[in-house]
């Protein structure tokens, strides 16, 4: 069975060929065919037939178009157009001419003659059914074309459709008729063999298209079982740890800091699931100071003390650094080694690592990880977090802000995951949308904070300069010259182009007090801890994500105290971008930012390849991507 140019709209294989849906029905039932052209009504939908007397083919031109004219029996003639690549019009009408045609459209009348709007080709024995419209594929293949090619192939397709679908669902013959017949017929006993004839087939245009929503459904209800069957790892009777119950309020007790009753928790939460045979997959969500690393590594440290082996990943490496040197203050014995693309090829084969990405290419393929922390995941792929994680492995995915894709598992397909919502010392933070017309308050707001005694940070979206001049803000570098006239040698800037010793230097000024404002790229995004800063501006927030901007607004107050983050753009944005932008003046916890953000951009791929971190999950129907509506119905009805 060839496929030809069907393929270009999404099918690869011929059991695929039920699952292109209609766009649209048209109902063909009680339509006559239209023979005189004599009482011509202007917007009445009609089915006409007539001789083809001639036609014209207009090419080179925009829009190409071929207009027919058609004859009566009486001899009066109508026009109608048919506008796009002529080539499959041509096909059809150079065998037609002299001879009778039939086409569906809707009357109408240009400079005062009869003509057939929106055309379109119609074999006379459909006249009577309901006809479905597909989709075609401009200069590809026509929807007529299509229609003639499904007709032909979908007898054969069906039943091989709806066998590999019973497959893929794993439902048995009770489940297929409760979740297809009940609300295909209202009583039960229809298979999903039964749905798709009705999809391409359907005795009316309302019918066909609650068919079509019906197939959605199902194809929801696949997309959420597979992010579950993601979500709860399958059990390994090597996995469970042997962690001794006191181990974890030890490990706490033995460092200067006083936990807070919730992280106390949360640490035997997790030690909790490592003690268990089905590997652990569990988010741990904070915002930046509420106690994330320490927690996290009170787990560490437990699996280390219960003699496994842990690897920490890193985004970049001014935070593998410091995730170290906390992480040895805290318990020197655990000594974690460090893996960073600076150092060579030592390090890894201590029983607790650091690092950066360098840990995908240096850690042997063979190497036993107990426990793999990851360190806002949203920083890396899926793919590289894999090439950690074995069959034995327990992962705990840290994070301020979540992307679209982890919030929608820990929504709809029940990933675990661990809230720490109560920081260790109270801070406000005030975030505000600053328009060009106040930029002068927003400069003048940022040096009274340095001359306050406080630190503050900008952030621009560009790295380097595209002019010499002084006045350039659209670079940190243009905006360190800037300021660096205003207050002399207190300025610092970083951004990725720089070395990494250039960047820890940086950090390491403001931290001693021997800067007080750092012009930074997203480069200081995660993890920099500066505990002086109070104010942070981030120029053109409408080029960076919401974890993006959340995480950077997170350097802010890290002492506890107030805040500020200012949003400012100096250009007019869309008014998407600012209804995104609203949500994190609107939420200052990341767990909240990260569902709304998931709302607002689409729950990203779910599904077991989990290649996009936001947009729109891909369900098994080509071009169809499930949305919130089918997700909630499926919830309450299905699951």
């Amino acid at each position: 069975m060839t496929l030809g140019k069907l393929k270009s709209l999404g099918i690869s294989a011929t059991w695929q060929l039920p699952l292109l849906l209609p766009k649209t029905y048209i109902d063909l039932r009680e339509q006559a065919i239209v023979d005189s052209y004599a009482d011509w009504q202007e917007g009445k939908d009609c089915v006409v037939r007539g001789i083809l007397s001639n036609y014209t083919a207009t090419n080179g031109v925009v829009p190409s178009r071929l207009t027919l004219k058609l004859v009566d029996i009486a001899d009066r003639s109508i026009s109608a157009t048919f506008f796009g690549n002529t080539k499959y019009h041509l096909s059809i009408v150079a065998v037609k001419i002299n001879r009778p045609i039939v086409v569906t459209g809707t009357m109408g009348y240009f400079s005062g003659l009869p003509i057939l709007k929106n055309p379109q080709w119609l074999n006379e024995v459909n006249v009577g059914r309901i006809m479905p419209i597909y989709p075609g594929k401009t200069s590809v293949i026509k929807p007529e074309k299509v229609f003639d090619q499904m007709q032909e192939l979908l007898p054969e397709a069906i039943p091989m459709c709806a066998e590999r679908l019973i497959d893929e669902l794993n439902w048995t013959l009770d489940e297929e008729s409760a979740r297809v017949g009940l609300v295909l017929t209202g009583k039960g006993g229809a298979k999903l063999s039964d749905l798709l004839r009705t999809i391409h087939s359907p005795p009316t245009p309302e019918i066909g298209t609650n068919a079509v929503k019906l197939l959605k459904l199902v194809a929801t209800w696949n997309v959420l079982q597979r992010a579950k069957r993601e979500a709860q790892r399958p059990p390994n009777s090597h996995t469970a740890l042997a962690i001794e119950s006191g181990l974890p309020a030890r490990l706490l007790s033995e460092t200067s800091l006083t936990p807070t009753e919730e992280q106390r928790m949360v640490v035997e939460e997790i030690c909790q699931d490592m003690r268990s045979d089905i590997p652990m997959n569990r988010l741990l969500s904070a915002d930046v100071g509420f106690g994330k690393t320490y927690v996290a590594a009170a787990a560490a440290a437990a699996v280390f003390r219960s003699g496994g082996t842990v690897a920490w990943l890193c985004p970049n490496q001014p935070l593998a650094v410091q995730t170290r040197d906390a992480i040895s203050g805290w318990w020197p014995d655990l000594a974690p080694s460090l893996v960073i693309g600076s150092q060579g090829n030592s390090g890894f084969e201590a029983r607790f690592v650091i690092g950066t990405t360098a840990l995908l290419h240096r850690m042997p393929k063979n190497r036993l990880i107990n426990l793999l922390v990851c360190d806002e995941s949203q920083k890396f792929g899926l793919a590289q977090i894999q090439a950690l994680i074995g069959d034995r492995t327990h992962f705990l995915n840290c994070t301020a802000t979540c992307i679209p894709r982890t919030a929608a598992l820990v929504t709809f397909a029940g990933m675990n995951v661990s809230r720490l919502t109560k920081p260790h010392i109270q801070k406000t933070i005030k975030t505000r949308l600053v328009t060009r017309t106040h930029r002068n308050q927003l400069f003048e707001s940022l040096k009274r904070t340095i001359l306050a005694g406080h630190q503050a940070l900008a952030v621009y979206p560009l790295a380097e300069s595209s002019t010499q001049s002084i006045k350039d803000r659209k670079s940190a570098e243009g905006a360190f010259k800037l300021w660096n006239t205003i207050f002399p040698g207190r300025v610092r800037y970083i951004h990725g182009k720089l070395s990494d010793i250039d960047k820890l230097d940086a950090v390491q000024a403001m931290r001693d007090n021997h800067a007080d404002l750092l012009i930074s790229t997203t480069a200081i995004e995660t993890g920099i801890d500066l505990p002086r800063l109070r104010h942070v501006v981030i120029v053109h927030p409408e080029r960076l994500g919401l974890n993006t901007l959340h995480q950077i607004r997170g350097r802010v107050a890290r002492a506890g105290g107030f805040g500020r983050c200012d949003l400012y753009f100096p250009k007019d944005i869309e008014p998407d971008s600012l209804k995104r932008l609203e949500i994190l003046v609107r939420h200052t916890d990341g767990f909240d930012v990260a569902r709304e953000n998931m709302r607002l951009q689409g729950i990203g791929d779910i599904g077991s390849s989990g290649l996009a971190q936001s947009g729109q999950t891909e369900s098994f129907i080509p071009g169809h991507k499930i949305n919130f509506k089918e997700i909630n119905w499926v919830i309450r009805r299905w699951l």
